[in-house]
């Protein structure tokens, strides 16, 4: 996120950090980076530096209340930790354990705390990969996670049901369309776009729900994926070695739902994960419908944001200059 959370101390923080992971008298700077946990860097007196994620756990994509929410992100870092040490896939950027051996631990009701190796890497940003070897060395990498599901356990780990956070609090959106929202700075502005795009966007929630249940029905052929594999957290470090980072989202999946972020009209070559896995062929309705829930989930949550009680920040503004990027997306 690019503000701090108010409700949220530093010196929580810092005590978390001593308590759990014997790591002390660090500084904290705060990095104001991507739009789902909240980023510090930790660094200790003698130059070590850390990298520290705290998640809200009352984000709708984690979970439906905060406890379900733990439980899902501490399984997914845990399948994160096997994925490094029991696969042997070492570029699995996976958080570093407590003393008690747990991935992540609560800082309060609300938020839980995980501490990361700090990574020295080349500026990236959400979106298409910088070039053709990048992308062909991402489906290689997604390719061996989604064959690590042979010799990782999944017990515990979360299925993929291609539900919509904040669907319901988008059909109110489209049924108010007519009423002033009054909610904030941005609130009408985002009604008027969402009003110009409410057909097409009515439009693809029919084709999302013709597609999804034929994908969800037969489970069969899942396998762990990473659910957000774009050039943003596929990175290249300093020393020129591509790494996979941020796996909050892991869950037992179609392939599908990994691939369709590296398969596309554009880039419509996948022999890379082809040689990779020996798969040859993949679903074209479940390509399509990992796409949709995409572009409607983004839809989602800006709306609600904007419906919601908001100041004018920069978040505030991304949320709105993103909500007219997906909602002009093709239906």
């Amino acid at each position: 996120m690019k503000t701090l959370p108010r409700d949220l101390e530093s010196d929580a923080i810092a005590n978390a950090l001593s308590l759990h992971w014997g790591i002390d008298h660090v500084s904290l700077t705060y990095v104001p980076l991507g739009f789902g946990s909240h980023h510090w860097i930790a660094s200790e007196p003698d130059g070590r530096k850390w990298f520290v994620t705290v998640d809200d756990l009352r984000t709708e994509h984690l979970g439906g209340s905060e406890a379900e929410s733990y439980d899902n992100l501490s399984a997914a870092f845990r399948t994160a930790e096997a994925l490094r040490d029991r696969a042997g896939l070492t570029w699995v950027i996976g958080p570093t354990a407590t003393r008690a051996g747990d991935p992540i631990v609560r800082l309060t009701n609300r938020f839980s705390i995980a501490v990361f190796p700090y990574l020295d890497v080349e500026p990236t940003e959400f979106g298409e990969f910088r070039n053709l070897a990048d992308r062909n060395a991402a489906l290689h990498l997604i390719g061996q996670v989604h064959g690590a599901t042979r010799v990782v356990p999944v017990d515990g780990l979360r299925r993929n049901t291609l539900e919509i956070p904040n669907r319901p609090d988008l059909l109110n959106a489209l049924e108010c369309l007519d009423d002033a929202w009054t909610t904030g700075p941005y609130s009408g502005l985002a009604r008027n776009l969402l009003r110009n795009h409410s057909e097409a966007v009515v439009r693809k929630l029919h084709r999302f729900d013709d597609l999804a249940s034929s994908v969800t029905d037969d489970t069969s052929g899942w396998v762990i994926t990473h659910g957000e594999p774009h050039a943003g957290n596929v990175i290249r470090t300093r020393s020129g070695e591509l790494v996979i980072v941020d796996w909050d989202t892991v869950a037992r999946a179609p392939r599908e739902r990994d691939l369709w972020m590296l398969v596309n009209e554009s880039n419509p070559d996948w022999s890379a994960y082809r040689d990779e896995t020996g798969i040859t062929s993949l679903s074209q309705r479940a390509l399509d419908v990992y796409g949709l829930q995409w572009d409607l989930a983004e839809i989602a949550i800006y709306i609600a944001w904007c419906r919601g009680s908001h100041e004018r920040t920069e978040e505030m503004a991304i949320a709105l200059e993103s909500l007219q990027q997906y909602l002009s997306n093709r239906a």
